[in-house]
């Protein structure tokens, strides 16, 4: 196989890449085929120096010394490519150039000579090819070939806009409205209110069409753009025709709320409807806030249908009583005959009192028919307002507990739907009193006189009977409204309720008329004291006879036995109330807007009066327990005894009752106080007492009291100063529990130890009686008690070696310890001492210490 040859020349590359030189600058595509034939035939045959059209072997680098280049300057390509080059080198090139050209040339013309007759038939072939196109299909009618194709591109466009054009129209269509779609899903809710509110209100759903209504408005109100969006940078055009859409929508929205409101008020006006509803409609309309106050549309439309239906029942009770009395009256032919008739029916009824059912025969005698039509007359009416007032009321009294409160003020006073209550009532007592005559002026009359339409030809025993049956009736009547409470009932509620929160009004400012209690007491006297004199006098304990100025004379009456029990029964549980009321007082927060305040009873110093800090329970919890000292000792027993006196009854059995409450909770309180405080203290002396670094049986004869003890005794002095700033009162009461609290968990220590030696013993006597006398002033007898026990038991436990046998010089040794650790802590626990004990009776206590000290000895001394 022949060898294969990878050389080019310069040209064959340049043209192969379209480019101007081998190092180009930027993108270039040059079409060589274009260029000068000769140039490129000069140029692909210069094999010498690399590309130097004269040998001279320089590089060119730009296409404009290329001499193929149109461009090409014989000026630039010298001092480009042959700055340097000697007169003899460019002589030298301009032969080896003139060399190649003519080489070129011969190499032209052979390449001519043997290809002439084929250039002659390609001219003649062109031409004659080109004289029969412009015959046909470049003739000037044809406009060079140009014109079938635009008449075939016309067609084609007439064409497709046949077949395109509609479908691109129902394209664009298609495509708003998805764009409308998409505003509607996403605007649903507002464009579908109006229908929804419409099935709501049909079906009965007014609280959720008034709450899509408030949605809806609040949407509209302040976020307009996401009910319709409108894209950003919409011109004034789009943003009006969203709002001429929005308003609208918005309109059919209120026509639809407009008869709502037309239909809820006509609602309020109708009978049957329960309280829950009518309650609930006047809500409804408050919130929509219409024009008219609904609640006072329910209070004038119901008022004047119940007293319209108690008017018309009694019309129509009296017309047909009074048909019945002329359909139903005997004919008297003589003056005899109604005596005639009243006879035989006496004797009818008389005969019937002997036997077992007289009522049946007594209710039938004569004139029966028109007492049935006065009962039910009186029947009616009575129906009518038992079931039509209650509803009233209870709407009335919600809101006169200002349930229902428009917005604006009203000109009416709330107590006018009160006053329409007893106006029912008082409509229902004019009925019948107008019917029976009831009148106080007539039934003092000398002649009185007999209701006409009461039958005549009725025998007493069958009047009786059914008087006594309508009575019934009257009386079931005002049994159910008088449960109503539209008079004292509302007091003593309001009683009870008010007693919740009067913990409330507990600022701690201190009674200076009372050292350790704050003016709550007096206020809370002065609450149960007015309000029970009110219930009082509304129950009718005290009338005022008629007369002016001086000739006014008041009268105190008995109350009745059912005023008297709710009184009562409200007054305990006001007191109970306020009794848990001071449970709150003492919880981990203070009440609000408390913070410091002068602490009642504490001495001036300096000009200033020492503050306490209500922030801290503890605080606030001796405070409440001096409360309860001075309402369980006065104010309970003075309260009582004026409610007793007032009503003219006993409560002892209540008063035993509420003390055993107040005893109870007085101890819960203390105990609340005193039992973390006592723990605190018997936790550091049980540290000392079962130190596991000490040894009570090998521990050394004591030099000194333990760290532990005057640890202990100084919470003890913080605790004493508390009770001392806060409730001075509550010292000697405090400080005897703290002490036989500290003394029996001092003695469960102690017996948690198995034996003693010489000098444990010694040591814990020491330590003990030194405590022991620190506070001798609050050693109760209890506390007393246990210390004594705490002595016998260390004796006992001592447990004697040999070498103890100089006991009473050691005694008098931790004596002299004793003597000089109360000397040296007399300051720090001065407090724990009695005014007249820190002078005069500092020996006494000394030879009293010494006393016990001698006695405990001489008992170690047996016990060993």
């Amino acid at each position: 196989m022949g060898k294969i040859n990878f050389t080019t020349d310069e040209a064959s590359i340049l043209k192969a890449y379209k480019l101007s030189s081998q190092n180009p600058t930027k993108w270039e595509e040059i079409d060589h085929d274009l260029e000068d034939p000769l140039s490129d035939l000069l140029t692909s045959q210069s094999n010498d120096g690399d590309g130097d059209p004269l040998g001279l072997g320089g590089v060119i680098e730009y296409m404009s010394v290329l001499i193929s280049s149109k461009s090409f300057d014989p000026k630039a390509f010298l001092s480009a490519v042959h700055p340097n080059a000697t007169y003899q080198d460019l002589a030298a090139g301009i032969n080896h150039l003139q060399s190649s050209i003519d080489a070129r040339s011969e190499a032209v013309r052979v390449l001519v000579e043997d290809n002439f007759d084929r250039f002659v038939a390609v001219k003649a072939s062109t031409d004659a090819l080109y004289a029969e196109m412009r015959e046909g299909l470049l003739s000037d009618n044809a406009e060079f070939a140009s014109k079938p194709l635009v008449d075939y591109l016309k067609r084609s466009a007439v064409k497709a806009n046949q077949v395109f054009l509609p479908i691109l129209e129902n394209s664009a269509k298609a495509q708003k409205l998805r764009t409308t779609l998409g505003i509607f899903e996403r605007s649903k809710f507002f464009f579908s209110l109006p229908g929804f509110l419409v099935e709501s209100i049909e079906a009965g759903r007014y609280e959720a069409a008034l709450r899509q209504y408030n949605k809806g408005k609040f949407l509209l109100d302040s976020r307009p753009g996401q009910l319709l969006p409108v894209e950003a940078g919409a011109n004034a055009g789009s943003t009006a025709q969203q709002k001429r859409i929005l308003d609208k929508v918005w309109a059919n929205v209120e026509k639809v709320m407009g008869e709502m409101k037309v239909l809820l008020l006509a609602r309020l006006q109708e009978p049957g409807r329960s309280v829950e509803e009518m309650e609930r409609g006047i809500e409804i309309l408050l919130e929509l806030n219409v024009p008219e106050d609904p609640t006072w549309t329910y209070f004038d439309s119901q008022h004047k249908r119940i007293m319209d239906r108690m008017s018309a029942a009694y019309r129509t009770g009296v017309s047909n009583i009074d048909a019945t009395k002329s359909r139903t009256a005997p004919e008297l032919s003589s003056p005899n005959a109604l005596r005639q008739i009243l006879g035989a029916q006496l004797q009818v009824c008389i005969v019937a009192l002997e036997g077992k059912a007289p009522e049946a025969v007594i209710a039938q005698a004569g004139g029966h028919e028109v007492w049935q039509a006065i009962w039910d007359m009186v029947k009616n009416i009575s129906e009518v307002m038992v079931s039509s007032l209650p509803n009233f009321w209870k709407i009335a009294r919600s809101f006169l507990e200002g349930k229902f409160k428009r917005p604006s003020s009203s000109r009416r006073s709330a107590s006018q739907c009160r006053q329409m209550a007893l106006d029912i009532i008082k409509l229902y007592i004019n009925f019948l009193s107008e019917f029976f005559i009831l009148s106080d002026v007539l039934s003092n009359s000398p002649t009185p006189n007999s209701p006409e339409h009461l039958p005549s030809h009725s025998n007493s025993l069958t009047t009786a009977h059914w008087l006594t049956k309508i009575l019934g009736e009257v009386q079931d009547c005002v049994t159910e409204i008088g449960a109503l409470e539209l008079g004292e009932g509302g007091l003593v509620k309001g009683l009870v309720e008010n007693a919740n929160y009067m913990y409330a009004l507990e600022s701690f400012t201190p009674d200076l008329g009372t050292p350790s209690t704050t003016l709550y007491l007096a206020h809370l006297e002065s609450f149960m004291r007015h309000l029970a004199t009110s219930a009082f006098k509304i129950a009718g304990g005290v009338s005022t006879d008629s007369g002016s100025g001086v000739l006014r004379v008041t009268q105190q009456n008995i109350v009745p036995t059912a005023f008297t029990s709710k009184i009562t029964k409200a007054f305990l549980d006001a007191i109970y109330a306020i009794l848990d009321g001071f449970v709150v007082l003492v919880a981990e927060e203070a009440p609000p807007g408390v913070s410091n305040i002068v602490a009642a009873g504490t001495p001036e110093r300096e000009g200033k009066q020492e503050l306490i800090d209500l922030r801290d329970s503890n605080t606030r919890l001796l405070l409440v327990i001096s409360n309860f000292s001075h309402l369980s000792g006065s104010l309970i027993p003075s309260t009582l005894s004026q409610l007793e006196n007032a009503l003219g009854i006993s409560v002892e059995d209540d008063r035993k009752a509420l003390m055993k409450v107040v005893t109870a909770l007085d101890k819960t309180l203390f105990d609340g106080y005193v039992k973390p405080k006592a723990t605190a203290v018997a936790a550091i002396l049980r540290e000392g007492i079962l130190d596991r670094d000490m040894d009570w049986y090998e521990t050394p004869q004591p030099t000194e009291i333990r760290p532990y003890m005057y640890k202990a005794l100084m919470g003890l002095v913080e605790i004493h100063a508390q009770i001392s700033r806060v409730a001075e009162n509550l010292l000697e009461r405090g400080m005897h529990a703290l002490v036989e609290n500290v003394a029996q968990d001092a003695l469960l220590s102690f017996k948690q130890v198995k034996r003693f030696g010489m000098g444990g013993m010694l040591r814990a006597t020491l330590e003990i009686e030194f405590m022991h006398q620190t506070l001798a002033r609050y050693v109760s007898p209890p506390a007393a008690k246990t210390l004594s026990e705490l002595y016998n038991k260390i004796s006992q436990a001592y447990a004697r070696r040999p070498g103890d046998e100089n006991l009473q010089g050691n005694l008098d040794s931790v004596k002299k310890t004793l003597a000089e650790s109360r000397r040296a802590t007399g300051i720090e626990f001065m407090c724990f001492r009695a005014a007249k004990e820190r002078s005069g009776k500092g020996k006494k206590e000394k030879d009293e210490g010494r006393e016990r000290g001698k006695d405990r000895g001489e008992g170690q001394r047996g016990q060993g």
